[in-house]
């Protein structure tokens, strides 16, 4: 693969068809109608969920620098645990539905009230 095979023909970035989790995750938040926003990043994606005042609680990636990707695989940042924090501010290697379990839990306890 050539630098050339990443870029269409307006200099951006081709998204990977081999990144399909994160694809799942936007479904699955998509069919459980909880608020989120999923775009284009890099050659990947990426899904937000917002709190309701549209500031970030956690974001999911899956593109060439994201912790995962090879395994088509999500990293997340926002929704860690207390443990998980003290070792990095981003978790990677999760599947979707992992990921989507936080983003339900938080969702469902204090998302959606206001």
């Amino acid at each position: 693969m050539s630098i050339d095979d990443l870029y269409d023909e307006h200099g951006r970035y081709k998204t990977n068809p081999k990144y399909r989790e994160i694809l799942k995750l936007d479904k699955m938040l998509t069919d459980a109608n909880i608020p989120h926003e999923c775009k284009k990043h890099f050659d990947g994606w990426q899904v937000f969920y917002p709190s309701n005042d549209n500031k970030m609680i956690m974001d999911a990636i899956e593109h060439f620098g994201s912790y995962g990707k090879d395994e088509d695989l999500l990293e997340i940042m926002g929704l860690l645990t207390d443990e998980e924090k003290q070792h990095d501010d981003v978790l990677g290697y999760l599947s979707a539905a992992e990921v989507f379990t936080r983003i339900k839990e938080h969702w469902e306890n204090q998302g959606n009230k206001g």
